[in-house]
């Protein structure tokens, strides 16, 4: 019996979400083509085999423009130290450049942890041009302790990637009960699926600037669960494109996550959603905290 937590790392959106949600067969982080979809350090649990596998789902490195900004890459790089494996994810598709060094920099401070590139998106890569893939990434990134080739959409690769973990695991301790497949509690989880949708439903500056709160849960026996849920955006232009004409936009985010809420609680309930202004929220130290956006010093 092993165990062990294992970092994954990588520049935004290079599919860190996809890949821990391939691996534990259930919908742990939310997923979005935008850059920052993931925000805090989320845990995918996979048991296989007897042996326990803690993935942790990082916010993506980069060079912070703001407080929140600076609170993911802060939590993002703390975990380093404190994994028995680093896994850094690179998007085969696209040349390694200042941000991956970024990265790479940051997981070399980690000095005694195991180091694992996956070469992701692979079912998007010419074979000709994989051999010029690797040489990149020996040139510019250095050696690692393994290196393996992956598809996290397509779970092409995970064998060969759970190997390449095994010889890192610790002996003898069993974190997380089997049946648990994420530590995430069930509310965080709800305002998750909330900003997922207008994630996938809104562009430009929209997705970064938004922030959920559960305000109340009202339960009711037997009859559904209501819950009051406040969507927070930093101008009254943005309020206004989340509402959408006649509240067209709003209504669709409320009955998507609403369908998804039920399937995770296993009830029928009612979701009240309600669009609320924070000025420039995402600089502002008190209103982060209140969020839990602030790492404690």
């Amino acid at each position: 019996m092993k165990s062990g937590f294992i970092a994954v790392v990588g520049r935004p959106n290079v599919g860190k979400s996809t890949l821990i949600n391939k691996l534990v067969s259930e919908k742990v982080a939310i997923v979005s083509d935008k850059s920052g979809t993931t925000r805090e350090n989320i845990k995918g649990i996979l048991n296989l085999k007897g042996n326990q596998y803690i993935f942790i789902d990082t916010p993506g490195i980069h060079k912070p423009r703001n407080l929140l900004g600076s609170y993911m890459t802060t939590s993002a790089i703390n975990i380093l130290s404190e994994v028995d494996v680093i896994l850094f994810l690179l998007d085969g598709t696209e040349s390694i450049g200042n941000g991956d060094i970024f990265v790479m920099e940051r997981i070399k401070e980690a000095k005694r942890v195991p180091r694992i590139l996956a070469l992701n998106k692979i079912d998007k890569i010419k074979d000709a041009t994989l051999e010029i893939k690797r040489n990149e990434i020996k040139e510019k990134l250095g050696d690692f302790d393994k290196y393996i080739e992956i598809s996290g959409q397509y779970g092409f690769g995970m064998e060969r990637l759970i190997s390449a973990i095994d010889p890192f695991l610790e002996d003898g301790i069993i974190f997380y009960p089997e049946d648990m497949y994420t530590d995430m509690p069930t509310y965080k989880i709800i305002t998750e699926i909330v900003r997922e949708k207008i994630l996938l439903k809104t562009r430009d500056e929209i997705p970064h600037s938004v922030a959920i709160e559960i305000l109340n849960v009202e339960k009711r026996g037997k009859g559904r669960d209501k819950f009051d849920i406040n969507i927070y955006v930093e101008r009254n232009s943005q309020k206004g494109i989340i509402i959408g004409k006649n509240g067209s936009l709003l209504k669709e985010i409320g009955i998507e996550a609403r369908a998804d809420i039920e399937k995770l609680l296993g009830i029928s309930i009612y979701l009240t959603l309600w669009v609320k202004v924070k000025d420039d929220w995402r600089k502002k130290k008190p209103f982060l905290k209140e969020m839990g956006y602030v790492l404690e010093k």
